[in-house]
């Protein structure tokens, strides 16, 4: 099957996809970091959900914030403490492979710790810049909300949190096609497929690989509770902005495009042609390989 995030990779580059299906043996590189950290980003909005019923009319913006707050510093504390962890016990394991080694090779390990401790630190730095802004947004949103309607946070929660399932996997075996969305809402009968993303989005509209991304999932939804998508949301947390994609005609035809020419690259071995030398070639880890090739 298929996975979306193949896709993905297709749309930022074929050959890269190429590479990862067809020579690469390891292509986990970042896997769990990512993965903990959108996991991370699920558990802080059942976190301001749950607090948010006991917001009330009568605070205001400041006293909101601080109640919307609580219980995510441990949430972020502990995340990072678990992938610390792990990243320790990695480098036990592999000093221990390592130790009948010569010497010289101690000062490269100990330069390599310590960018990958300080990568580690900038991305804490960011999230919780992240996080920070979208509970002050959240935090104004509520407390006009309230002053609007007239009531309590437990009230008007679905307004922000409304019903919603989140790290859903779906196959399409008629389509060969296997995806987890991050998060699906669902309002008055009506299916949404929500993409949350740490990424700057572009000036206008989504990324490409979001775009795909979001047809592929509305794809899987219909199959999954048969049922008709019209719209899908990219989440981009960073500037806490939601962006449309419209399931239409023509996007549903560009997609199965795109899905002809992935399955011709991981099923049949299909080398791509690509242009190279783009800025977005330069930090990719296949680089030398395609200057070569």
């Amino acid at each position: 099957m298929i996975s979306v995030s193949t896709i993905k990779s297709y749309m930022f580059c074929p050959l890269k996809l190429y590479f990862q299906s067809n020579i690469d043996e390891d292509v986990e590189e970042d896997y769990f970091i990512s993965k903990t950290l959108k996991d991370l980003r699920i558990d802080i909005q059942d976190i301001l959900h749950k607090n948010l019923r006991h917001i009330k009319k009568d605070m205001d913006e400041n006293e909101i914030e601080k109640r919307l707050s609580i219980g995510i510093s441990n949430q972020v504390k502990t995340t990072f403490e678990i992938i610390e962890e792990i990243n320790d016990k990695e480098d036990i394991d592999e000093s221990n492979l390592k130790k009948d080694e010569e010497i010289e090779f101690i000062d490269e390990e100990k330069k390599e710790k310590e960018k990958d401790s300080n990568n580690l630190n900038e991305i804490k730095k960011e999230l919780i810049n992240e996080i920070n802004l979208n509970i002050k947004i959240l935090s104004l949103k509520v407390a006009q909300s309230m002053k609007v309607l007239d009531k309590d946070g437990g009230e008007i929660q679905n307004l922000f949190f409304p019903t919603s399932m989140y790290n859903y996997l779906i196959r399409d075996i008629g389509l060969d096609l296997i995806g987890v969305i991050d998060k699906i809402e669902v309002e008055k009968g009506n299916y949404f497929p929500i993409s949350l993303k740490s990424s700057n989005p572009p000036i206008n509209g989504v990324w490409d690989g979001d775009f795909m991304e979001a047809i592929a999932n509305a794809l899987l939804i219909e199959q999954e509770f048969n049922t008709y998508v019209t719209v899908a949301y990219i989440d981009y947390l960073k500037i806490a902005d939601r962006r449309a994609v419209i399931i239409d005609t023509d996007a549903r035809k560009s997609f199965f495009k795109v899905l002809t020419s992935v399955n011709k690259i991981v099923e049949n071995g299909e080398i791509p042609t690509v242009k190279t030398g783009l800025k977005k070639c330069e930090n990719c880890e296949y680089k030398e390989l395609c200057d070569n090739s």
